[in-house]
């Protein structure tokens, strides 16, 4: 269509504001192990029982099908750090640390550009930030 006298191209009414990114919380949580974990913070490390509680975490979030909101209920840690920066990779991170209510077993990742829960330790005894 031609240009009509007196409309400009770049009015700028038409220009679109930017939204600032934030977690969206209700979208679904999902578990993603897209890098390797830390060290002393694996797979290798853990026994029987404590792979039994990383089993039963999973299936009480991402096989119950619930929200980042409905995990961040459950699950968040609510005494001591809750949040951490660590890099990772050389990109800063802020580090979310989950576990069920008194029990030792911790769980820390962060959350990618995708939504994706990327665990990064698997923290069985509570190790990370004891003596908070």
């Amino acid at each position: 269509m031609p240009n009509q006298k007196g409309s400009i191209l770049t009015n700028a009414q038409t220009q679109v504001k930017s939204q600032p990114l934030v977690r969206v919380t209700s979208n679904r949580f999902k578990l993603s192990l897209s890098l390797s974990l830390h060290r002393d913070y694996c797979f290798k490390k853990l026994n029987k029982d404590e792979l039994k509680k990383l089993d039963q975490f999973v299936s009480e979030t991402v096989d119950k099908g619930l929200t980042i909101t409905q995990v961040d209920t459950l699950f968040l840690r609510n005494k001591g750090p809750i949040k951490a920066r660590e890099t990772i990779k050389g990109v800063k991170r802020e580090i979310i640390h989950y576990g069920k209510d008194r029990d030792s077993f911790r769980l820390h990742g962060f959350y990618d550009d995708n939504g994706y829960f990327v665990l990064y330790k698997i923290d069985p005894k509570h190790k990370v930030h004891k003596g908070h």
